[in-house]
């Protein structure tokens, strides 16, 4: 008899000395010490069924150092590489759809949303979860609380692996940053550059325009339409803009991008009705992405 007794009592674990119930020892094992108190707290709340939403203060100034110092790898894996790589691979669909401006809009509202808002209000819970699947892990391996607390204490608490890892990730975040935000930004200036010439054609379209009204044809040049000489209309990123046979060319110089130096715009007068002239833009050496979106 004694010895069925003794043969139970193997899988029986021991009394804990504690007054918490044996899975919160199991969740304050994993935690350590360090803010026991306070995850303490969190987590009665998440078994009570209390609301999945907190705020994390840490969460917020630095995920993925508190990430990693909480030694959940694989969140902090998902958090600096795949979610701004996946980013990255979406914002490239939306530049190629909505243009460069729409596309880093696109990706830092994402990530500021992600990073700023969803992880902090969630990160209690999910260093919960997180917790819950390692102790549960840890109890069907283990039979005694002893060995249980043990093993738990071994693989949780915190780790300085940030101390070398953040470097690093701060360098390749960094470097994906610059990849998307350089060529946006430089794709944003040409744009503007491009747009003075549209501006500066504004008074050769009226003189064209009224021009046709006139005569009902098109002038041959500047002179006939009682423009200024086209090096004479110019900007900071204009060298001239000339009127040939009705049509108006926009011919980018000074201080213009490397990219649009020497290029054209070209904006082409049609009357379908009498009366009425219409204007289409086009560019035989500028590239769609940098036009203005009336010229794509």
């Amino acid at each position: 008899m004694s010895n069925e007794n003794d043969s139970e009592s193997i899988y029986r674990a021991p009394e804990s000395d504690t007054t918490f119930a044996p899975q919160g020892d199991l969740l304050s094992a994993y935690v350590g010490p360090k803010n026991a108190d306070y995850y303490a707290k969190k987590f009665d709340g998440f078994k009570s069924g209390g609301s999945s939403i907190s705020w994390h203060w840490p969460a917020f100034f630095v995920s993925a150092w508190w990430l990693l110092y909480r030694k959940m790898w694989l969140n902090a894996l998902l958090y600096w590489i795949v979610l701004p790589t996946v980013l990255s691979l979406l914002t490239v669909l939306v530049a190629m759809a909505a243009g460069a401006e729409a596309s880093a809009i696109f990706y830092y509202g994402v990530y500021g949303l992600i990073a700023f808002l969803l992880v902090p209000m969630f990160a209690n819970r999910l260093y919960y979860r997180h917790a819950q699947k390692k102790a549960d892990k840890v109890a069907s391996i283990t039979s005694s609380a002893e060995q249980q607390a043990a093993e738990l204490s071994r693989i949780g608490g915190t780790s300085n692996v940030v101390l070398v890892a953040l470097p690093i990730i701060l360098i390749v975040v960094i470097g994906i940053v610059a990849a998307i935000s350089i060529p946006a930004y430089n794709d944003y200036t040409i744009r503007a550059q491009v747009s003075e010439g549209l501006n500066l054609s504004g008074g050769a379209k009226a003189a064209v325009t009224e021009y046709y009204y006139d005569t009902d044809s098109f002038p041959s040049d500047n002179e006939a339409a009682g423009l200024s000489p086209a090096n004479r209309i110019a900007g900071k990123y204009v060298s001239s803009v000339s009127v040939v046979n009705g049509s108006i060319i926009v011919t980018y110089g000074n201080e213009a991008h490397a990219l649009i130096n020497d290029t054209t715009l070209v904006l082409d007068p049609s009357s379908e009705e009498p009366g009425h002239v219409e204007w289409t833009c086009k560019s035989p050496t500028i590239l769609p992405k940098h036009l203005p979106a009336a010229c794509r």
